[in-house]
């Protein structure tokens, strides 16, 4: 799925400004996301560390979390800015296609960096193994079937 270079923008623009909300007690790393929903909202998060391992959550799962926390599952690109080109975590890029299933389609993929450089790949391509469910996929296409 296309999208225009406004859309890209609005993208970056939106996980810059929540980049600079990370918590980032153990590393320093800061990273910021952003999913464009099917009806063009745009939903932000950041990366948030425990000091508990495995506690934290990535800056991808924030913004998607987010996005559910207002009723959207359909979206059509995800956008992560971190220091430089760098490709979600794996487990951020499965979170991805479970949503995927939810649209019936693979979200673009936008991987920028604080220097607004960007480069934009299909979900499939960073995550051709993933896993598919068959199971449960009738009830999770009812909600992308929410408004």
């Amino acid at each position: 799925m296309k999208l225009t270079k406004k859309e890209i923008g609005r993208m970056m623009k939106a996980a810059a400004v929540a980049r600079k909300n990370a918590f980032v007690v153990h590393s320093s790393h800061k990273v910021g996301a952003s999913v464009l929903t099917d009806d063009g909202e745009i939903f932000a998060g950041c990366n948030v560390q425990s000091i508990i391992s495995g506690l934290g959550t990535c800056a991808e799962r924030s913004a998607i979390d987010h996005a559910v926390a207002h009723g959207r599952y359909r979206f059509r690109a995800v956008c992560v800015i971190d220091d430089g080109l760098l490709p979600p975590c794996g487990a951020c890029l499965q979170y991805m296609l479970l949503f995927s299933q939810v649209a019936g389609r693979e979200p673009v993929i936008v991987c920028a960096d604080t220097k607004k450089h960007y480069r934009i790949y299909a979900l499939s391509a960073l995550l051709p193994l993933g896993y598919r469910t068959k199971r449960y996929l009738r009830k999770m296409r009812a909600y992308g079937k929410r408004k």
